[in-house]
């Protein structure tokens, strides 16, 4: 399952052993990361909060609960501002 929750597209899963540059937050900067068994939420310093991998139990705040395999924006904070991610919780 980990060969599909890296955080990259389809055409890009290859090689996924050593680090690579995550697309979709390419142009962000990403100031906290945290990380699950099989998923992973990061947070830019604007204060958006992606998330990707496994979602059975809706970990990932994104209204559902199917694997996520690229980032996704966490939407539904209103004007709160994230400070830190931190597994399975996020803190306002």
């Amino acid at each position: 399952m980990s060969d599909r929750l890296i955080g990259q597209p389809e055409s890009r899963a290859r090689g996924h052993n050593r680090p690579q540059q995550v697309l979709a937050v390419a142009g962000h900067f990403v100031a906290n990361v945290s990380v699950g068994s099989e998923h992973t939420l990061a947070l830019t310093c604007s204060g958006e909060v992606w998330a990707w991998g496994s979602n059975n139990d809706g970990q990932l705040g994104v209204g559902h609960t199917v694997a996520v395999r690229e980032p996704q924006l966490v939407a539904g904070f209103g004007h709160n501002v994230i400070k830190q991610v931190i597994k399975h919780v996020v803190i306002l």
